[in-house]
């Protein structure tokens, strides 16, 4: 063996030594995508309003604020792009709960505190007739229940019509069907510089806020003068809570309790943070991709991958021999490094990426054929084994980059306007032909410099 072909060995040994200790244990390393593991496909119509206008600018910062509450809510490797000039497709991979996500990105997330003008009663719940010993008292009951509902929607109707005359004032319920007139907003969202979750005295989740300067001041301005008032916290024209003021509150915070569970404030800390959408959103598509479906896709992309190999392998070793197996060997390679740097790179694996994959297996044997091809010519011509190893090489060295340099082009064309599946592609493709050159130019010229050095006789 030559010495550079010593070098030559140790330095593929440690790549794959590296290489294998990053991919191996390969199960929980990978991130899938959401065809591979499932989760959520929404669609999003953007709507302006006379105070929001749909313009190029707010769809821009829609996109902004989405991705925000996305990254904090821990969700890996989504997607978010623009279709069209009002829509926005979100891929939210390996989502548990839908609902979930869709409250998260979905809502505008608009909070106001407002002064508390009115507030109607709550219609008691609808009596059922189990509950009562004979009809009559059913009918009673249901008497009365109308009774207190009809005079719950006219205290409503009066409350509306108060809202018609003065623009500052609005009729707000609250999620246990109460219904609030509310004046003027003394703080809102835009003045929050922190949002937390936390709990209350009684144990009870809620969100901690904290404000700005000027928000601390009308804070401030407002609790000192409504001491033993209302102050309504609004939330997208919902009224969460309406405490009462027990004393002046200097510090610039404020706390949102409510009936909601420790997940809920958390998101709505997420969605307090990242800030209020700045034009409302309708969901227009909401599909869910399940988990089995995603294995079935792995199940069918693993088995077409394997079987293709299996193929190239076999053919490589008949067509080739010797020569064949240092391909292949070349060939196992490439693909533990193509793992390994996905992995690394922390990129995600779409059904796509797998057929860069099967593609890379291509790329591979045809670099070692084109190099194979060009050694039986030049043996042929009359050279030594070695003489035409180093002859088949050099000559096919400049085909094999010409070739794979063109694919990277391509590739980075995809990654830079693709999006979602097609960049998992490109990724895929762009880390499986720098693999396939490394393993053509080096693992392969190695292999047989250390088959080969012994041998005299033909070997094509």
């Amino acid at each position: 063996m030559l010495k550079r072909d010593r070098w030559r060995l140790i330095v593929v040994a440690a790549v794959v030594l590296i290489a294998a200790a990053v991919a191996f244990p390969i199960k929980g390393k990978v991130r899938l995508g959401l065809d591979l593991r499932g989760g959520v496909h929404i669609i999003l119509q953007a709507k302006g309003t006379p105070e929001s206008p749909l313009t190029a600018d707010s769809l821009e910062r829609l996109l902004v604020v989405l991705r925000s509450r996305i990254d904090q809510y821990g969700i890996a490797e989504p997607l978010i792009q623009r279709e069209g000039e009002d829509r926005i497709a979100v891929d939210l991979p390996g989502v548990e709960d839908p609902e979930a996500a869709l409250d998260l990105i979905g809502r505008t997330a608009v909070l106001q505190f407002r002064q508390v003008l009115g507030e109607s009663p709550r219609v008691p719940a609808e009596p059922i007739r189990s509950n009562y010993d004979s009809d009559d008292q059913f009918k009673a009951a249901e008497e009365r229940w109308n009774a207190a509902k009809n005079e719950v929607e006219e205290y409503v109707k009066q409350m509306e019509e108060a809202v018609k005359t003065n623009p500052d004032m609005l009729v707000a319920k609250s999620e246990s069907g109460s219904a609030y007139l509310l004046g003027k907003m003394y703080v809102g969202g835009g003045d929050l510089t922190k949002a937390e979750t936390n709990f209350d005295q009684f144990g009870k989740a809620a969100v901690s806020l904290k404000f700005n300067p000027e928000g601390a001041k009308l804070f401030d301005e407002a609790t000192a003068a409504n001491i033993q008032k209302q102050i309504a916290i609004v939330l997208d024209n919902v009224v969460i809570s309406a405490p009462v003021v027990q004393q002046r509150i200097s510090g610039g915070e404020a706390q949102i309790t409510g009936s909601f569970t420790t997940a809920e404030a958390n998101r709505l800390a997420i969605m307090l943070r990242a800030g209020a959408l700045p034009v409302e959103v309708e969901v227009l598509e909401n599909r869910s991709v399940g988990p089995s479906l995603g294995a079935d896709s792995i199940h069918d992309g693993v088995k077409s991958g394997l079987i293709g190999a299996a193929l190239v392998v076999v053919f490589m070793i008949v067509y080739y021999g010797m020569l064949g197996i240092a391909a292949d060997i070349a060939l196992a390679v490439a693909m533990l490094l193509v793992v390994a740097a996905i992995i690394a790179l922390k990129s995600t694996l779409t059904l796509p990426g797998i057929g860069g994959m099967v593609l890379t297996i291509g790329m591979a044997v045809d670099g070692n054929i084109l190099i194979y091809e060009r050694m039986k010519e030049e043996f042929r011509s009359g050279k030594t084994i070695m003489a035409a190893l180093d002859a088949g090489f050099r000559k096919a060295l400049v085909v094999i980059l010409d070739s794979n340099i063109t694919t990277l082009i391509a590739a980075a064309i995809l990654f830079y306007f693709g999006s979602g599946p097609i960049r998992g592609f490109a990724v895929t493709l762009s880390v499986g032909v720098v693999a396939s050159v490394f393993c053509n130019t080096v693992v392969t010229r190695t292999l047989l410099g250390v088959m080969l050095s012994a041998r005299k006789n033909a070997i094509f």
